[in-house]
């Protein structure tokens, strides 16, 4: 596991900007997500629920898995919990013992309160 340290977050319009912050987790979160939306796409739902926390496969019947995908456009880690932007999908990811999995999948916005996902949450 990764040990903790501080990172400087900086606001922007709608936007937090992690600076130094998890540089290579980002790497790591990116490949899990590219290899989760794959998965997905080609139809590979043994794979895809693979990558899914077990909160998130209890959500699911990974038989018909169904989620966006889409090219990632940014990447936003903090310590175990993560959040990428794709060109169709917002997911959430943590880090567990087993590595990164995909929490929440599906996701969209509702403003000021938490998103609602298809499969798990954030």
């Amino acid at each position: 596991m990764i040990g903790f340290r501080w990172c400087a977050v900086v606001s922007l319009p709608a936007v937090l900007v992690l600076a130094g912050c998890g540089s290579g987790s980002g790497d790591v979160v990116e490949r899990v997500t590219e290899e989760f939306t794959a998965a997905v796409a080609s139809g590979d739902s043994v794979r895809a629920c693979e990558l899914l926390t077990d909160r998130a496969r209890e959500d699911v019947e990974c038989s018909s898995l169904d989620v966006p995908g889409g090219t990632v456009e940014s990447v936003e880690v903090w310590g175990d919990a993560a959040q990428v932007r794709t060109s169709d999908d917002v997911l959430f990811l943590r880090e567990l013992s087993s590595g990164w999995r995909v929490a929440g999948a599906g996701c969209e916005s509702r403003g000021e309160r938490p998103y609602t996902c298809e499969v798990g949450g954030p």
